[in-house]
This record gives structure tokens, sequence and C-alpha cells, in this order.
């Protein structure tokens, strides 16, 4: 499960520096780790996702050097964790986990559903755009 560019894949795609002994999955949401490195985002993340990892990378070393995706003005077809409804269209939904939607979940507000894919009630992939989410208050 993953989040796939649909657009601009050869133009958007950037080496970003991640932090030290994390795996990164293909498709899989990157978030800063505060030090200026990338880590791969977490259920409930309520940072904006910048990033999606373009490879599968063990980082042996604080920095190395990870291909991305960049998510801006990029659409992507995401994975959910269940089937699609007629009413997600047009919500804006948090991470199940670093590669999936939480298409029911719309408190971070981390991907903005433009349409689904395939049948709804049955199928569980959509496209749409990452969005500068819910402003962190604390």
């Amino acid at each position: 499960m993953s989040f796939i560019p649909i657009n601009y894949e050869d133009g958007k795609t950037v080496l970003m520096p991640v932090a030290n002994s994390v795996t990164t999955v293909r498709g899989g949401c990157m978030i800063d780790d505060g030090s200026g490195y990338l880590t791969p985002a977490a259920a409930g993340c309520n940072f904006d996702i910048h990033y999606v990892s373009a490879e599968v990378v063990t980082t042996t070393a604080a920095g190395q050097l990870v291909m991305c995706w960049e998510t801006h003005g990029v659409k992507f077809l995401a994975d959910t964790d269940a089937a699609w409804a007629q009413t997600n269209i047009g919500l804006e939904v948090d991470l199940a986990s670093v590669s999936t939607l939480d298409i029911d979940a719309v408190t971070d507000q981390l991907f903005y559903v433009e349409r689904g894919v395939g049948t709804a009630g049955t199928d569980t992939q959509v496209e749409g755009y990452f969005t500068l989410g819910v402003p962190n208050l604390s």
C-alpha cells in the first residue's frame, strides 16, 4: 500500500537527507524529524507531508540521501484503510499509516480526496492531493 504520483513524477523527484536507522518504503509519507532530516510519518501525524519516499532504503547514517517525490502540485493515487464511499469525496482525510489513508478520519486533514478509483463501497484507492493540514496550535 502506498502513495504513487500520477503527474509530474520526473520533475518533482529530489534527493533528500533522511535520519539514521530508519527504513523508508516506496510510496511512504515522510516528515521532518525536528533535526532537519526526514523520517517516515505515522498514523495520527498532523505534520504537513512535503515528501513521499520513491524507494525502499534502510539508512545507515544521518543525512543519507533518499530519492523522494515532492508533494506540492502533484496528484497521487493513494491506498485507503477501508473501502471509500461517495461521501468521502471532497474531504480532507488523515493517515492510517506511513503509506495508507484513514478514509473516515478528518482530524488532521492531510490529504484532499478528489475522486474514488473503482467502485464505492468496494475498492480502496482514491486520487487527490496532499494539503497543508490543520494548523498545529499547541
